[in-house]
Parts: C-alpha cells; sequence; structure tokens
C-alpha cells in the first residue's frame, strides 16, 4: 500500500510537471521561444537604418513583438523598431578590382518609420515583363494573430504542412517617450 501511493504521488507530479510545461496560448513569447518542440511564425516590419552622413545604409528587419508604435506631432503613426549600429566612417583597403572595406566608426541610429506605406504590384505582364503596375497605400496593423507551430519529434520540421497548434496575438505597446526621439532626428 506504502509502494502504491508513492507510485501514485511520483506520477502526480510527473504528470502536473508535464501540464505546466505544456506551451499554449496563454503562454509567453520567451516560455514559447524556449521550447525546442514550438517555433512561432512571427511576422517583422522593415526599418531604414542609415548613417547621419549617408555612409552606411541596412535594412533592418525587426519581429513585431519587438515593435513600439507612437503618434506624430501630425497625428500619424509611427513605429518604432529600437536602434541599430551602422557604418560611419570606412577604410578601403587593397585594389580597385578586390578592395575591402572596413568600419572605422560606427553610429548608433533609431529605427523608426510611419506605420503606413505605398504597396506596388503587377497588375499584367507582357513578355515575362511587367505591362502595368497598381499602387496602394496600407498601413502596418498594431495587433498580429501569430501562428505557433509545433513539431513531434526532432527530426519533424516545421513546416510540415500540418495546421498551427495555436494562435497567439501580439499587440504592439505604445511608445510614450518616442515622440522626443522623432524630434531629435
Amino acid at each position: 500500500m506504502k509502494n502504491l501511493t508513492s507510485i501514485s504521488l511520483v506520477l502526480l507530479l510527473l504528470v502536473s510537471e508535464w501540464a505546466l510545461a505544456q506551451v499554449g496560448p496563454d503562454s509567453s513569447w520567451g516560455e514559447i521561444y524556449r521550447h525546442r518542440f514550438y517555433q512561432p511564425n512571427m511576422p517583422v516590419i522593415p526599418f531604414h537604418a542609415k548613417a547621419s552622413n549617408g555612409s552606411d545604409s541596412r535594412l533592418m528587419m525587426v519581429r513585431v513583438d519587438e515593435v513600439r508604435y507612437f503618434y506624430s506631432a501630425d497625428g500619424k503613426t509611427h513605429l518604432y523598431g529600437g536602434t541599430a549600429e551602422v557604418c560611419r566612417q570606412y577604410t578601403v583597403t587593397g585594389s580597385l578590382s578586390d578592395s575591402h572595406r572596413q568600419c572605422l566608426v560606427t553610429e548608433t541610429v533609431k529605427l523608426i518609420r510611419p506605420a503606413d506605406y505605398n504597396f506596388e504590384y503587377c497588375t499584367f505582364r507582357t513578355d515575362g515583363d511587367c505591362g502595368g503596375y497598381t499602387s496602394s497605400r496600407e498601413q502596418y496593423p498594431l495587433q498580429y494573430s501569430v501562428p505557433v507551430y509545433n513539431r513531434v519529434s526532432e527530426r519533424d520540421s516545421f513546416n510540415s504542412g500540418m495546421p498551427p497548434a495555436f494562435y497567439k496575438s501580439v499587440v504592439l505597446q505604445e511608445c510614450r517617450q518616442c515622440e522626443e526621439i522623432e524630434a531629435q532626428q
């Protein structure tokens, strides 16, 4: 009887730990990212990082769970994606045909962009080229429903064609001090 009680307690403890370790829509993003059998298909937003003297620029893709929003003085919605390092001054070594650039001085720039953008796409093709374009004004939303995929074993792929295990909502947080950041730029 004593052994049966001990086994029951151990099983209860294991089952409760297993239930706590389950990942689901109420789990934090940290828990989801740390779990090796779950992977969110997190959307990204592009930001253009440019050195103040124009010597370097980069396209930075920032996950939506790391982006915040704010309203500028004119009332338009802007997005803040943190900061990025860009090169402010280079040195070039080697020949013209085989030159190498080495960064001497970096600069930290703030990643800010308007939430709206112009989307252009081809409407019809002629001889393999685009014969006509159409554009529309779009805006990045402030809320996303992110699919989270799982796999059964280490050998499985997250992109196996199976539907998502669940969806988790991401709501962009408002950035209270970002208006001052934009005014400085």
